[in-house]
């Protein structure tokens, strides 16, 4: 009886942006319907129906599609597993601490992810059906809860040439199979990062200016032990984050607030004090929150939402 290969875990490190379609280099039996997902990155190791393990464990990310139209109403939710490659786990892995992201693997040497592969040709597909790019890049609830409409097609012409020849997308489904279930219209009801929760009071007109004025003044060089005054850090924040919500009064994905803080601070004070201010509140979303909830917003599942 064969066993299945052995996995051994590698201590991972720092985020991969991996939504980005530049991260990805030259190298399913669902349904056609209406479909909510949710995502999460793991490894798999794929079983036939009778529990014979199909080769070996795999990268990549686990779909959960729940049916909008009430196709197939009594078998569930489905899960779709699209494999990032053979080789991928050797050079990523999943976040341990949220299942939603990958991170390098020390010593790795990969610094991109095969554009071949399944989940690579999902992923296009997502950007093919208008996902705005930057809004994933190594978080994946940032999608949670997307609606979409999916269909099986065929793989790309490039997989079939390379069948039979070693390669990632060679091994990548089993031969004859040919087909991928990928996302062919995002509904409109069904962007999360466009929710806009119950209509809240908006951010104080001129507010920005007020905090700015008050805040304007360069940082310290010996405020403390770490050479930052805290006071006037925080008060850049304030002013960076209530800048992006002036304009998103409706909330924003976290990606996008860290991305107008970080440039409205540049612009403002300078790009130590950017960055200072996305080390001290976009570390965690407990000092994010902080800040956030006196201008009456706070996190919520990878939105920043009024409250």
């Amino acid at each position: 009886m064969a066993l299945a290969k052995k996995v051994t875990p590698i201590r991972p490190t720092e985020g991969v942006n991996f939504g980005g379609l530049d991260m990805y280099a030259a190298g399913g039996g669902l349904p056609e319907g209406d479909y909510q997902l949710e995502f999460g990155t793991q490894m798999y190791q794929a079983k036939k129906q009778d529990g014979t393990i199909m080769g070996d464990a795999r990268l990549g990310v686990m779909v959960t599609c729940s049916a909008l139209d009430g196709n197939d109403p009594e078998s569930g939710p489905r899960t779709q597993f699209y494999s990032m490659g053979k080789n991928a786990h050797k050079s990523f892995q999943p976040n341990p601490q949220t299942g939603k992201g990958l991170v390098a693997v020390p010593g790795g040497g990969a610094h991109t992810l095969n554009n071949s592969t399944n989940w690579a040709i999902f992923l296009k597909s997502l950007y093919d059906s208008g996902l705005p790019e930057g809004i994933f890049t190594n978080d994946l609830g940032v999608l949670d809860g997307i609606k979409v409409h999916m269909q099986s097609q065929p793989e790309p012409v490039e997989r079939k040439q390379m069948r039979g020849r070693t390669g990632e997308a060679a091994q990548e489904e089993p031969m004859g199979s040919g087909m991928i279930a990928v996302v062919t219209e995002i509904k409109d009801d069904g962007k999360p990062w466009e929710a806009a929760g119950p209509t809240q009071k908006k951010v104080q007109t001129g507010l920005v200016g007020k905090i700015a004025a008050k805040a304007a003044k360069p940082v310290p060089a010996q405020a403390n032990e770490e050479g930052v005054d805290e006071d006037a850090v925080r008060a850049a924040a304030v002013a960076g984050i209530t800048a992006v919500l002036e304009n998103e009064p409706n909330g924003t994905s976290k990606l996008k607030l860290r991305t107008g803080t970080f440039k409205a601070v540049s612009e403002a004070y300078d790009g130590d004090v950017a960055t200072a201010v996305l080390e001290t509140f976009f570390g965690n979303d407990e000092a994010l929150n902080s800040v956030l909830g006196d201008l009456g917003y706070a996190v919520q599942a990878g939105m920043v939402k009024p409250q």
